[in-house]
């Protein structure tokens, strides 16, 4: 009887002891499950994140892959540009070459006539010589300028503009049969249409050629720039001045200037003007105008004269031989 009492107490003690053991397996492996399941979710939290940056990171390559392209056929385009430019430009030059030389052929020159002798500058001797020019004329004042020059046995040089006024023209052969030297200075006067291009200056410059030769058989052979030879585009006016000197033309600008350019200058202004600084000058050539409406010049001529003759001054005109007084 004990005995199977101490066998059914020991199975009892097996089976509780077992039924702990398995229930304390069973909480650890439960534990266990949610944990990996705690894991898992967050694995699939971290791989669904990683998937939208992998997306975004995908989209952004290829985005970046798009401009790249993008650009390379931008700098692709570019490149044939230039190449295209470069063969234009080199085709232009080609050209330019062609029609220079046949410019020097006289074939396609488009002022065949226009040409002037070449010019042979020397140095002056120690005599004190003093160029007077007049500016803008003819007018109704050139004859009074011409009568007063006679006076004083002086010789200057008009720089004419035509007026397209058949009273003025007639002033013309004058000037040239009173032993002065008759030049040009432009046809039209207008800065904005004249300095447009090399072309343009040439134009104008043929038509007060032509209006100069068919009314005095005279070919002249200087010229000056409207407002001088530092206006209008620098680049222009270089161009201007190689072509008119390939074709035997010679510029003056000037060193002493009457300051007779404003209506509001006076005789004495003028008159101060050029006696007080016509000694700075090696060789003084004198800006003045006979242009309509320069009586005040009129005015103060008679003096000019009389004061630089009593200084020893000779007056003669511009020639080929003169050197340039120039502001290029």
């Amino acid at each position: 009887m004990k005995k199977k009492t101490y066998i059914t107490a020991l199975v009892c003690i097996v089976l509780l002891l077992c039924s702990g053991f398995l229930g304390f397996q069973y909480l650890n492996v439960n534990g266990r499950c949610q944990t990996l399941e705690t894991q898992a979710s967050q694995l699939q939290k971290d791989n669904s994140k990683l998937n939208g940056q992998l997306s975004d990171s995908t989209a952004e390559l290829e985005e970046k892959e798009a401009y790249l392209a993008g650009q390379n056929e931008y700098i692709s385009e570019l490149s044939h540009q230039i190449d295209s430019l470069a063969e234009d430009k080199d085709s232009d030059r080609s050209d330019s070459d062609e029609d220079s030389s046949s410019q020097e052929e006289g074939i396609t020159d488009p002022y065949p006539n226009l040409y002037a002798e070449g010019f042979n500058p020397q140095e002056k001797d120690s005599e004190k010589i003093a160029y007077l020019t007049f500016d803008d004329g003819p007018s109704s004042l050139t004859p009074k300028v011409l009568d007063l020059l006679d006076e004083y046995n002086a010789k200057a040089t008009f720089f004419v503009v035509c007026k397209n006024n058949e009273e003025y023209d007639k002033y013309l052969p004058e000037i040239v049969k009173r032993g002065h030297t008759l030049a040009l200075h432009s046809y039209s006067h207008s800065y904005g249409q004249i300095y447009a291009s090399k072309d343009a200056f040439l134009s104008d410059f043929e038509k007060v050629y032509d209006w100069v030769v068919e009314n005095t058989g005279y070919t002249p052979s200087l010229f000056r720039f409207p407002g001088g030879s530092n206006n209008g585009s620098s680049y222009v006016v270089t161009e201007i001045i190689d072509e008119l000197e390939r074709r035997g033309f010679q510029y003056f600008d000037w060193n002493v200037s009457s300051g007779d350019g404003s209506n509001l200058t006076t005789r004495e202004n003028i008159i101060d003007n050029i006696c007080n600084n016509i000694g700075n000058a090696e060789h003084p050539v004198v800006l003045m105008h006979d242009g309509s409406g320069k009586n005040a010049t009129i005015a103060a001529l008679p003096t000019v004269l009389k004061r630089l003759s009593e200084k020893g001054y000779e007056f003669r005109a511009l020639d080929k031989t003169v050197p340039s007084v120039q502001y290029r």
